[in-house]
C-alpha cells in the first residue's frame, strides 16, 4: 500500500502557528498537537509556553542539583553559599523551554534563587511582559529582568512589616538590565518600607507608570523619586485612604507628564500637583473614592490646578463617591461646584469635562456649565453623573 503523503500545509510554517495561536486557549489541546507529529512540535509548543502563570512548571526542568536543594528544601544562605552553578549542558532542557516565554507570572521563591544560582545568565532571555512578587530581596548580582523586557508589574510581600528597599532596589536592576522597559506598575500591600536613598534612575523608553500605595506613603514618596526624571507621559497614582499632611516630595518629578490619573484624597493630591514639573499637563482625572475630605480640601486642590494648567489641560475627571453619612456627601458635592464655578473660567483650553457626584434636589448644577456658553470657548463634550 502506497504511503499517504502529507499535506502540503504542514510545510508551511505560517499555518502551523496560524492553528496554534487558534488553540491558545486551549493548553490540553496545544499539548496533544505538540506530541501529533514533528511539524506541529515547534509551533505548538512555542504557543504553550509563550505565557506561563507561575515558575513551578520549570522546577522539574532545572539540574539535577538545583532541584535536590529545591526538594529538600535547602535554598538557604547556608547551602547556597558555597553552591557552584551547574555547567551550561545541564541547562539544556530548561533552556529549550524558558526561550519561548514571552509573558511570565511569578510570586515563586524558586524563580529569584534560581537566577541567583545562575547570575551569569537571564533565565527568560525573550521575556517581553513580567509580573512579579518580590518573596525576598534581589541579589545584585543577578540578572532576573531579560533586555527583551517591555511590561513590568511588580509588588512586594503582601500585608507584612517590610524592612528592606526590596521594590526600589528591583526598579534599580530594570534600568539597568532592561533599558527597553516601557510600562511598569508597583503594588504596595505591606505596611512598612524602608526609605530608599537610591538616586534618580536613567530610564529612556519608561513611558507609562501606575503606582498603587495602599496603607502608607513612604514607598510612593520613594518611588515618586528614583522616577523623577523618567520621560513618563502617562501616570496613575493609587493613594492610601487618610491624608497625611507631611507627606512630602523632595525633588520636582515628572517633567514630560500629559495624563495623570488620582485615586485618592485631595489633600495629597494637591501636594502631588504641586511638585510635577510638567508644564504642559493635559489630561487630569480625580477620583476620591475612600477617605475623609472637606470642601477646604478640594478649594485649593482645584485652585492649584487652575493656577499650574489652565493653559494647557485639554480633559478633566472628577469623580467623588458615596460617603456612609447622610447628608454629608450631598454638601460636599454642592461645595465642589461652587468652587469648581469660581475658577471655571481658567480652564481656557478644556475640551471634556467629566463630573461625578453624589446628587439630590439640593445639589443645584448651575446653568451656565454647558458648552453652548462663552464661558467654555473650547469646550467639546460635557458629562455629568449623579450617583
Amino acid at each position: 500500500m502506497a504511503q499517504l503523503a502529507s499535506p502540503h500545509a504542514l510545510y508551511i510554517s505560517e499555518i502551523l502557528f496560524a492553528i496554534s495561536y487558534h488553540l491558545e486557549d486551549d493548553r490540553k489541546a496545544l499539548a496533544c498537537l505538540a506530541r501529533c507529529c514533528h511539524a506541529f512540535s515547534e509551533p505548538a509548543l512555542s504557543v504553550l509556553w509563550s505565557s506561563v502563570r507561575s515558575f513551578s512548571p520549570f522546577i522539574p526542568l532545572l539540574p539535577p542539583t538545583v532541584k535536590f536543594l529545591w526538594d529538600h528544601s535547602q535554598f538557604d544562605e547556608v547551602s547556597l553559599v558555597d553552591f557552584q552553578c551547574p555547567p551550561e549542558e545541564e541547562w539544556r532542557v530548561f533552556d529549550s523551554y524558558a526561550r519561548r516565554v514571552r509573558r511570565l507570572y511569578s510570586g515563586s521563591r524558586c524563580h529569584q534563587i534560581v537566577a541567583r544560582i545562575r547570575s551569569q545568565t537571564t533565565l527568560f532571555p525573550l521575556l517581553r511582559s513580567l509580573s512579579l512578587q518580590l518573596i525576598e530581596p534581589l541579589d545584585m548580582q543577578g540578572h532576573l529582568f531579560a533586555d527583551s523586557l517591555r511590561s513590568l508589574k511588580i509588588s512586594g510581600p503582601a500585608y507584612v512589616h517590610c524592612k528592606d528597599d526590596r521594590v526600589q532596589m528591583a526598579i534599580a536592576h530594570v534600568a539597568r538590565d532592561a533599558p527597553l522597559v516601557e510600562y511598569l506598575h508597583v503594588e504596595d500591600y505591606t505596611y512598612s518600607v524602608a526609605q530608599s536613598f537610591l538616586p534618580p534612575l536613567h530610564f529612556v523608553h519608561l513611558r507609562t507608570v501606575k503606582i498603587s500605595s495602599f496603607f502608607n506613603y513612604t514607598l510612593l514618596q520613594s518611588l515618586c523619586h528614583i522616577l523623577s526624571q523618567a520621560p513618563v507621559t502617562q501616570l496613575e497614582l493609587e493613594l492610601p485612604p487618610l491624608p497625611n499632611k507631611e507627606w512630602n516630595i523632595s525633588t520636582l518629578v515628572f517633567p514630560v507628564l500629559k495624563s495623570l490619573r488620582i485615586c485618592g484624597n485631595p489633600t495629597s493630591a494637591e501636594q502631588f500637583v504641586s511638585h510635577l514639573t510638567s508644564k504642559g499637563l493635559q489630561e487630569l482625572s480625580i477620583h476620591h473614592t475612600r477617605g475623609p475630605a472637606s470642601a477646604a480640601d478640594y478649594r485649593q486642590l482645584l485652585s492649584r490646578i487652575a493656577d499650574k494648567y489652565g493653559n494647557t489641560l485639554q480633559q478633566l475627571s472628577l469623580s467623588l463617591g458615596q460617603l456612609p453619612t447622610p447628608n454629608y456627601p450631598y454638601d460636599l458635592s454642592q461645595a465642589v461646584l461652587d468652587a469648581f464655578y469660581a475658577i471655571a473660567p481658567h480652564f481656557n483650553q478644556l475640551k471634556t469635562l467629566h463630573l461625578s457626584l453624589p446628587h439630590n434636589r439640593y445639589v443645584h448644577l448651575a446653568p451656565e456649565l454647558t458648552f453652548e456658553s462663552p464661558t467654555w470657548p473650547s469646550l467639546k463634550l460635557l458629562d455629568f453623573q449623579s450617583i
